[in-house]
């Protein structure tokens, strides 16, 4: 009979097992200020011009975005919809830039060539295509959600589709269509603070620790939750970066988006201790 009673209590402390945390398994992460993201930036601006291969993936971004503008030039909101969602899916895309990024630190001989950029696709291995397949669907379920609430709006509303002005016009001047408009936009603000947190050294990570996209992503999310007002600055930098982008029919992303990229790399180096850092000061958490 005692044989059929199971155990279901430890016999000592040494069988109980550690409650797994956010910290468990994570490198330190060190406190910064609200002017670090500028910092990133400046850094990242001279990086850019000491590798312009960088350029590149700015132009290959640049020309996807016009492609979308040319396809949806009638639709307004849909490309509205389509061309936000490059905020979604922009982290996975800077994994060329990072790479760049990584080869100046090392201080390796000579400017990093647009072949180095891209040795890091088969280095990362499913990790990366996991994590750009989690972005990708954050874009599809926005994208979608845009789509569905257009129609519904155009068809409710106006009974046939309209034009931009003629729609927010519509929803400016009716409750409900106020109501509708907030509803998109804390939507909209929910999907970003998600990818946002989710991806804000992800990439990085996953280059210089060799991190699954798991780990990866847990060391973003713990980066946001030590840091959360500096991250928010740094969200606001790439939001209004973007907007700028977008003034000049995304010309300005063949700059910008690599600048992004190489800043993105200097806000990980700030913020995540290496494992051989010795540096323990009281600015960094465990």
């Amino acid at each position: 009979m005692d044989n059929l009673i199971k155990r279901r209590y430890p016999e000592d402390s040494g069988e109980i097992q550690p409650r797994q945390t956010l910290d468990s398994g994570t490198p330190p992460i060190r406190q910064i200020s609200t002017d670090a993201p500028l910092r990133w930036l400046v850094l990242g601006w001279k990086d850019l011009w000491r590798a312009p291969a960088g350029l590149v993936h700015g132009l290959l971004v640049a020309a996807f975005g016009l492609g979308i503008l040319w396809l949806t030039w009638g639709q307004p909101w849909l490309t509205m919809a389509l061309i936000s969602g490059f905020l979604l899916v922009g982290p996975a895309l800077a994994v060329g830039v990072n790479e760049l990024a990584r080869h100046l630190e090392h201080g390796d001989q000579g400017n990093p060539g647009i072949g180095q950029s891209f040795r890091a696709l088969p280095a990362l291995g499913s990790s990366l295509w996991l994590f750009a397949a989690m972005l990708a669907a954050m874009f599809l379920i926005w994208t979608g959600y845009m789509a569905l609430w257009i129609g519904v709006m155009n068809v409710g509303v106006l009974g046939q589709p309209g034009s931009l002005g003629e729609l927010l016009g519509t929803m400016l001047s009716t409750t409900r269509g106020i109501v509708s408009l907030i509803g998109v936009v804390v939507a909209g603000a929910a999907l970003a603070v998600a990818a946002f947190a989710l991806s804000v050294v992800t990439v990085p990570a996953m280059l210089d620790r060799h991190a699954g996209v798991v780990d990866a992503m847990a060391i973003s999310l713990k980066a946001l939750s030590r840091n959360p007002i500096p991250m928010l600055v740094w969200a606001a930098w790439i939001t209004a970066l973007f907007g700028l982008s977008v003034l000049t029919a995304l010309i300005a992303l063949i700059v910008v988006f690599p600048w992004i990229g190489f800043a993105m790399w200097h806000g990980y180096r700030e913020m995540v201790v290496q494992d051989e850092d010795p540096k323990t000061s009281e600015s960094a958490t465990s």
